[in-house]
């Protein structure tokens, strides 16, 4: 019990001490700021009905670096799913507040009705709550992510066999890339004519805009067909011959990923069938295993 009240006091002092400390902060992010903060029309900060959230994204974002952690290495999980740092702070400070709360009202409410439960246990559960609220939304983030660039990879193939498709019907390699992300909908053939838009702006090859794109998001097939790109134009060889082998491959890898998680489900759904086998040969085999002790 001593232990457990002087750990929550350290922690409570550090968490006073790390909120007391000033931290320096970015110039992109204190311009991002205030460029959030003026609104077009001119009008009054308080008078947009979501500048709350807004206020409260940042200053829970202030709360989770002056706690000492860093963002920035969940960059490309919450490029790929949409979610501003900000945004993410919230999330979890919430997560950690709701998870807390629960156990709290829980905890005190099993007193209430005459359970009891230890002092020193509900204030342990309340800190594992926290502790699980917080460390969950990044499970959550991680999860989604992975989510997201499954996604990709089946988006990517398909937009692979569109261009493979132009270019069988003459189209050059720079213009069937830009066609067939202009040809198909959603959000990563979203990404994918942002990345040649970016490309296009700025006067660089497909390549550049793809390098760029997979740096944001993470996503290892997008960095090699910017590898794919950038060779041809090196070396010399057929822009039309390497996209359409990077199609093929794709579609090879999509069809494998398929087959992993169709057996991977086959697999699960044998555990309740041998379970229920483990079960019956129990049932079965227990009457003659009691007369076999008995007799001994």
């Amino acid at each position: 019990m001593t232990a457990l009240i002087g750990a929550l006091v350290g922690a409570g002092v550090w968490l006073v001490g790390r909120g007391l400390l000033r931290r320096p902060v970015p110039l992109l992010r204190a311009l991002r700021e205030y460029r959030e903060a003026v609104l077009p029309d001119g009008e009054a900060d308080g008078d947009h009905p979501a500048d709350w959230r807004h206020r409260a994204e940042r200053r829970a974002l202030r709360v989770v670096e002056a706690l000492g952690f860093d963002l920035g290495t969940l960059g490309a999980d919450l490029r790929i799913v949409g979610r501003s740092p900000s945004q993410h702070a919230f999330a979890k400070l919430a997560g950690t507040l709701l998870a807390a709360g629960a156990l709290a009202v829980a905890g005190f409410g099993a007193r209430l009705v005459g359970l009891a439960p230890p002092v020193w246990l509900v204030g342990l559960l309340v800190v594992l709550g926290a502790l699980g609220g917080y460390v969950g939304a990044d499970g959550a983030l991680r999860k989604k992510a992975t989510e997201r660039r499954d996604q990709f990879l089946r988006a990517l193939s398909a937009y692979m066999d569109l261009v493979k498709i132009l270019l069988a019907g003459g189209s050059h390699s720079d213009g069937a890339l830009y066609q067939a992300a202009a040809v198909g909908s959603g959000w990563v053939f979203d990404e994918l004519k942002a990345a040649m838009d970016w490309s296009r702006v700025n006067g660089r090859p497909p390549s550049a805009g793809f390098q760029r794109l997979a740096d944001e998001i993470d996503v290892p097939d997008v960095e090699e067909l910017a590898a794919t790109i950038r060779l041809t134009a090196e070396q010399g060889a057929s822009p039309a011959d390497a996209l359409a082998c990077k199609a093929e491959m794709l579609s090879a890898l999509e069809l494998a990923n398929v087959r992993m998680k169709a057996d991977s489900t086959t697999e699960r759904m044998s555990i309740p069938t041998v379970v229920v086998a483990i079960a019956f040969v129990m049932f079965v085999g227990y009457p003659a295993l009691s007369s076999l002790m008995e007799l001994l």
